[in-house]
């Protein structure tokens, strides 16, 4: 839908991609943290490639504490990183939820975004070509801020972006209710 409204294809699902995601929300509800390193020390490219993804190019945004599809989806499109990564230059996705009682933030989300030269989506299909460009994600005109909701569990993340050899690190402070991280591997040429 978020994709749609600005004119670029669908993300079609991905398994490989749906394990990845699920085993990093499962680990974070089971450990009760959120970040995109695991509680084994994994990278989200790690658990990509682990899942057997191939993949050019990865992507993953990761929430804690928004009770529904419509909170965590409000965040991560208020957040100029995480709507990067949604609006983004992938063609395939897997999404993630868990749920813990015994925690701080109780929900887990999980999103990795992908782009191969050789995976398919799981209906077989060969997924669209995105033709993002950053003037659509600058034209972008994000929703207003759900300010209704408890402030309790708003925290600073850092927004990585990493490429294989480097990255970069700076610190944001993010909008009432969203908790999340992005994590972006570039495009491999």
């Amino acid at each position: 839908m978020e994709r749609e409204a600005q004119g670029l294809p669908a993300l079609c699902s991905n398994t490989k991609l749906q394990e990845a995601a699920q085993r990093h929300s499962d680990d974070q509800a089971t450990n009760n943290f959120m970040d995109h390193t695991g509680s084994d020390g994994s990278s989200m490219s790690q658990r990509v490639t682990d899942a057997g993804y191939n993949w050019r190019g990865v992507a993953e945004n990761v929430a804690a504490g928004q009770v529904d599809v419509d909170e965590v989806m409000d965040a991560w499109m208020n957040s100029e990183g995480h709507r990067h990564n949604i609006l983004g230059e992938y063609t395939m996705l897997g999404t993630a939820y868990a749920y813990t009682s015994d925690g701080l933030y109780n929900h887990f989300w999980t999103q990795d975004f992908g782009r191969s030269d050789t995976e398919q989506c799981d209906d077989g299909s060969t997924p669209a070509d995105s033709t993002s460009s950053s003037d659509q994600t600058q034209n972008f005109q994000p929703a207003s801020s759900n300010s209704s909701g408890s402030e309790d569990n708003v925290m600073t993340a850092p927004n990585r972006r990493e490429s294989r050899g480097t990255s970069s690190a700076s610190t944001t402070t993010l909008p009432v209710l969203l908790v999340g991280m992005i994590n972006a591997v570039l495009f491999l040429a």
